[in-house]
């Protein structure tokens, strides 16, 4: 298992690893296919990140943003980081929010920014998706990463 923040992450959520990342199916999507790209080390502010640790969190950040703009039909992709209490995090770990867009998917296009905010806050269980749904769709996304 992996440790995201206080949660211990099953592998089954996991769909790509790298030396210092991985990326996660979200519980609680804001739009279909927003999912997460973690540092494996659990750490809590993206200052405290050495250099290969951020080269490698935004290279995998790219690459699943590639995957998942394909995947969901997207048009565009949002790329969030919320580093610390008052920027919205929630998590005390490192991560980046990724968004495929495309047009109309919210009113005001910095809505999703506001959404992002709120989606974490009511984090009721009867509120996340299942983890079979969850499973499932890593094991697609999963598929995009081993044909490279």
């Amino acid at each position: 298992m992996l440790r995201f923040g206080q949660h211990l992450i099953k592998p089954s959520v996991v769909f790509l690893r790298t030396e210092l990342c991985f990326a996660l199916v979200n519980r609680r999507p804001v739009v279909p296919g927003h999912v997460l790209v973690c540092p494996l080390r659990p750490v809590e502010r993206f200052r405290d990140l050495c250099p290969e640790e951020v080269a490698d969190l935004f290279c995998t950040a790219q690459r699943v943003g590639n995957v998942v703009e394909k995947h969901f039909h997207g048009t565009s992709l949002t790329f969030s980081i919320q580093d610390g209490p008052e920027a919205g995090q929630t998590v005390k770990h490192v991560h980046v929010h990724v968004l495929p867009r495309r047009a109309g998917d919210f009113s005001r296009n910095d809505d999703v920014y506001e959404e992002l905010q709120r989606h974490d806050k009511d984090d009721s269980p009867d509120k996340w998706r299942t983890e079979e749904e969850m499973a499932a769709e890593a094991e697609i996304l999963k598929k995009y990463f081993q044909e490279n």
